[in-house]
């Protein structure tokens, strides 16, 4: 029996579907973000040292996180093949052995993070040793919470698989309400510095994580999916890392580069290391906006793909891609005409707020291209092909080094770094999105294939 919450993906239009389904996806991830900028605003309050600081931990988490990318793409995709097919005991099978990846990676990690923080933060190469304490101390408290954070990424990916991506935005929400009243209790009211950002998170994630719990234990498909009782079985964990393996590398070449990138602004001084993070994240706005709608997207397109519903499943790419253009297109104006103030708004620095207006014009120009990479990315994922756009994207992020490198030498400065993220990004884009419509030539002809065995 369908829950009132979950969506009907294999009946019905195809437009409303999925606005219906990237809905809430597009409020959680907003909520995401909200999260950060939380710590950020309450955090800027301390000093843009100490802005810098935590944005840089959210570059090393977001580096681990991309780890959680195996199970978690992998499961999404494979869950909803799964229930298009009707085989609700396979999707469960899938369901519990991403969940035992996602579970030991994060712990994995988290041991990582506590015992290393100091070789972990030398990486960035502060100049200050004030920036580096903090920097250790948000890690250390914030890496408590990667086990409750995997379990929320794991469980809102099936759900959302199943057609429900409703339950995990009131998980979400809940989280950030705690966290908005969590941040300035500890930060202003207890002094605890960089530390009480880190808590208020920590306790915000345990919390969602216990919601999760409850919520699953009332869904008719995943009740019961007898994590410690049912025997391991090893090999499904190939066609997860087969499908999510190709993204994880991508996002953990990604995080590297923004490392790499980020000492290379840091001869510009720490200031510009705090804009261009605390830009980052703004900048989010766009691409959390996009990847909604390539979640939604994905799950629509892996259940029809898993139904033998071919046509369906090219419209339902087609028309993500027009939603998506028409978003990206409204936030690449915002970025452009609006960076200044809004970096008002988070430094009193006229330095940084220069270097923050900067960084938000100059990734203005990539915001439609980087919004349908994603788009097609998610899409050629649903359809069981995740390394064909994983090596295309991760070619173009590693040649922001040199050029970025090669830029900042002459008179553009650190925005020859900026300009190496747009420039790539552009590129990497209109090489996928040629790339995709040969890939749905191939699903034509299996349809074609797949009809006539039927006659037959």
């Amino acid at each position: 029996m369908r829950s009132k919450k979950q969506v009907n993906l294999l009946e019905g239009r195809i437009l409303p579907t999925i606005v219906k389904l990237a809905t809430p996806i597009m409020a959680s991830s907003f909520v995401g973000l909200a999260y950060t900028l939380t710590d950020m605003f309450w955090v800027a309050g301390l000093g843009d040292r100490a802005v810098a600081a935590v944005g840089s931990c959210g570059t090393l988490l977001w580096l681990v996180d991309n780890l959680f990318s195996i199970p978690r793409v992998g499961g999404q995709v494979l869950v909803g093949q799964s229930l298009g097919a009707g085989e609700q005991d396979e999707a469960r099978m899938w369901t519990r052995a991403a969940l035992r990846l996602g579970y030991a990676v994060a712990f994995l990690a988290t041991i990582l993070f506590i015992s290393m923080s100091g070789v972990l933060t030398s990486i960035f190469q502060f100049n200050e040793a004030d920036t580096i304490t903090r920097m250790e101390t948000y890690l250390r408290i914030v890496s408590l919470g990667l086990i409750p954070k995997v379990g929320v990424r794991l469980y809102s990916a099936v759900l959302t698989a199943s057609g429900n991506s409703f339950t995990p935005f009131v998980i979400y929400v809940t989280g950030l309400v705690l966290n908005i009243i969590l941040d300035p209790l500890f930060i202003l009211v207890f002094k605890w510095d960089v530390a009480g950002a880190a808590i208020a998170t920590l306790i915000a994630e345990v919390v969602a994580y216990v919601l999760m719990l409850v919520a699953v234990k009332r869904h008719e498909l995943f009740s019961n999916l007898r994590l410690l009782r049912e025997r391991l079985n090893f090999q499904l964990l190939k066609p997860i890392a087969k499908l999510g393996a190709p993204i994880s590398v991508q996002g953990a070449m990604h995080a590297s580069v923004t490392i790499l990138i980020s000492r290379q602004t840091v001869r510009f001084g720490d200031l510009a290391v705090a804009a261009q993070r605390l830009g980052a994240q703004i900048e989010s706005i766009s691409w959390m906006t996009a990847d909604g709608f390539s979640v939604a997207v994905n799950a629509f397109m892996a259940q029809n793909f898993g139904a033998r519903l071919f046509d369906r499943t090219g419209k339902g790419y087609r028309v993500g891609f027009y939603l998506i253009s028409s978003i990206c297109t409204v936030t690449t104006l915002i970025l452009y005409f609006l960076g200044e103030p809004i970096m008002g708004f988070f430094f009193s620095d006229p330095v940084s707020i220069v270097h923050g207006r900067d960084y938000l014009q100059v990734l203005s120009a990539s915001q439609l291209l980087q919004g349908l990479t994603l788009l097609t990315s998610s899409a050629f994922s649903a359809l069981g092909q995740s390394f064909i756009p994983s090596i295309v994207m991760t070619s173009f992020m590693m040649l922001r080094l040199p050029i970025g490198e090669a830029l900042s030498a002459t008179s553009l400065g650190v925005k020859g770094i900026w300009w190496s993220f747009s420039m790539t990004t552009n590129v990497a884009g209109l090489i996928l999105i040629a790339i995709f419509p040969f890939f749905m030539r191939r699903l034509r002809r299996k349809e074609d294939i797949f009809r006539r065995g039927q006659r037959q």
